[in-house]
C-alpha cells in the first residue's frame, strides 16, 4: 500500500515476499519523491517521463527504467492513455540472497545502455512482460511463478546494472533522506500557503544558503520548484476528479499568480489545464 498523499512514498511490502506490483496510469503522476525501496517501471502502452538526477528519461511501450533505493525522482504518465506496472523491491529481499556481499546501487536506463548491457536489458523487459501477464491472470501458482521471475530479474540487475557502494555512502544517503522527509512533510502540510525559503530552512535548523544547496543536491531540483510541483500535482488530481472551476482549484492549492500557473502547468504536462480535463473525460484509465 502506497500513501499517495505524501511526496515520499511509504511503501509497505509483505516482509516474506519483499516486492509489490501495481498498475499505474495518468492519475498516478507524482512530483519529485523517493522511497526506501527500489522501483522498476515498465510501460505497457502510452508514454512516461521520469525526471531524475536533473535529466528527463523517456520510457516508451515495452521499455523499463530502474530507480535506485532512496533516489529522488518524479514521474509523468502521458495523456490520454498510458498504463504500466510499477514494482517496488525491498533491500531486505536482495540481502536475503546476497549474503555477505557488498552493498550495491543500481543504474538501468535505456538511454545509458552499452554493448555489454543491451542483451541483459532486453531480457529484463521480456521478464517484465511475463510478470505483467501473470499479474493480470492470477492463478493458484501466481506467487510461485512471479517470485521466480522476480529473482531472475534481480539477478540480471545485480550482474549487469549494479555497482558497489560503501556502508558510509549508504548511511549518508539515508540520513539525508530522513532530513528531507521532515521538510517535505512540512511542504505537504503548508503548500496551500506562502512558503518562505527561510521557513523551510528553519525546519532543519540550517541557514538559507546551505539549505538551498542541500535540497537541490539531494532532490535534483530547487526547493521553490519542488513546492510548485507539489501544488501542480494536487491541481492535476482535482482537474481529473472534480468539476470545480480551474480558478477555484488553482487558488485552493496555493497558486494565485494565474500567468505563472498556466506557464508552469504547460511546461510540466505539455498541455493546458482545460486540455487535461477534456482528455480525461470518459477515459477508462482515470
Amino acid at each position: 500500500m502506497i500513501d499517495l498523499e505524501k511526496n515520499f512514498e511509504n511503501v509497505q511490502l509483505e516482509e516474506d515476499r519483499g516486492f509489490d506490483i501495481r498498475f499505474v496510469t495518468m492519475q498516478h503522476n507524482s512530483p519529485c519523491h523517493w522511497h526506501r525501496e527500489m522501483e522498476i517501471l515498465y510501460i505497457l502502452n502510452g508514454h512516461a517521463t521520469v525526471n531524475m538526477d536533473g535529466e528527463r528519461y523517456e520510457v516508451n511501450p515495452l521499455e523499463a527504467i530502474v530507480v535506485d533505493y532512496t533516489k529522488a525522482h518524479g514521474v509523468l504518465y502521458a495523456l490520454p492513455q498510458t498504463m504500466g506496472i510499477c514494482i517496488h523491491v525491498s533491500r531486505s529481499l536482495l540481502n536475503r540472497y546476497l549474503l555477505n556481499q557488498e552493498l550495491v546501487s543500481f543504474h538501468c536506463i535505456r538511454k545509458h545502455l552499452t554493448e555489454e548491457t543491451k542483451e541483459a536489458y532486453s531480457r529484463i523487459c521480456e521478464t517484465l512482460k511475463e510478470i505483467t501477464l501473470l499479474y493480470m491472470n492470477q492463478k493458484k501458482t501466481y506467487l510461485l511463478r512471479n517470485t521466480s521471475l522476480m529473482l531472475n530479474l534481480l539477478a540480471e540487475l545485480v550482474e549487469y546494472f549494479s555497482t558497489p557502494v560503501t556502508p558510509v555512502t549508504t548511511y549518508t544517503r539515508l540520513t539525508n533522506i530522513e532530513r528531507l522527509e521532515q521538510v517535505c512533510d512540512y511542504v505537504e502540510h503548508h503548500y496551500q500557503e506562502e512558503i518562505a525559503l527561510q521557513d523551510a530552512a528553519d525546519e532543519l535548523g540550517l541557514n538559507r544558503e546551505y539549505f538551498c544547496r542541500f535540497f537541490k543536491q539531494n532532490m535534483g531540483i530547487p526547493f521553490v520548484k519542488y513546492v510548485n510541483q507539489v501544488r501542480i500535482n494536487h491541481i492535476y488530481q482535482d482537474l481529473l476528479h472534480t468539476e470545480d472551476s480551474i480558478q477555484e482549484i488553482m487558488e485552493r492549492h496555493g497558486f494565485f499568480n494565474q500567468k505563472l500557473f498556466y506557464r508552469m502547468f504547460k511546461e510540466h504536462y505539455g498541455c493546458t489545464p482545460r486540455e487535461v480535463r477534456n482528455l480525461a473525460k470518459n477515459n477508462p484509465y482515470v
